[in-house]
């Protein structure tokens, strides 16, 4: 059966009206999967447990927004207890903003219950901010799931961390206010800027 152009043409299929940008498009896409699955296999590769679940987890999204956030940190320089209260103050913004935003919240999948749970407040604020005074780059696992809430659950959350710490990616340790701190050994970091590298090289 022959299909007339056009006469299923949906809205925005105009973004393949143009071969040599969808070449170029699909360029994007091949390195953009290629960079990927490279980030991925070395994540397995330098992982320091091969159990078939740790490797699995590995391999979650959420591993791979974690790695990214952790990335972040390191890029913006993000070093003094000043710069993780602005961050923390920003993270809080942004809840209030997105809960004026129902229909918005609705696609992420939050309710305004869990948003709220994961502001910064006169309980949750001051024990960042001592952690990272005294060791900075540690983060208590509680408020690591904080500024993580639009991406993950706080159980997944503590899965992922879980098995990036059988991988020998991070430590957790109890901290003096009883919480898990989080300490990351700069290896998903590496990984992830090592990521964004090779696929600005791949595109050029």
């Amino acid at each position: 059966m022959t299909i007339a152009r056009g006469c299923m043409q949906m809205p925005g299929d105009d973004v393949f009206a143009d071969q040599a940008q969808v070449d170029a498009d699909l360029a994007l896409l091949e390195s953009l999967t290629a960079a990927r699955k490279e980030f991925l296999d070395r994540l397995g590769s330098e992982s320091e447990s091969k159990d078939e679940q740790v490797l699995a987890s590995l391999r979650m999204e959420s591993t791979f927004l974690l790695a990214e956030f952790m990335y972040l940190l390191r890029a913006r320089g993000v070093e003094t207890e000043e710069q993780i209260k602005l961050l923390a103050d920003l993270q809080n913004d942004y809840i209030v903003d997105l809960m004026k935003d129902v229909a918005k919240m609705a696609r992420l999948g939050l309710t305004r219950d869990r948003l709220l749970d994961a502001m910064f407040t006169a309980d949750t604020m001051p024990r960042l901010i001592q952690h990272w005074r005294e060791r900075p780059g540690a983060i208590d696992q509680s408020n690591l799931a904080r500024f993580l809430v639009t991406l993950m659950s706080t159980e997944t959350c503590r899965k992922v961390l879980v098995a990036c710490e059988s991988a020998g990616f991070i430590e957790r340790v109890k901290s003096s206010f009883g919480t898990t701190l989080v300490l990351s050994k700069g290896v998903l970091e590496r990984l992830f800027g090592e990521y964004l590298r090779n696929l600005r090289r791949r595109m050029h």
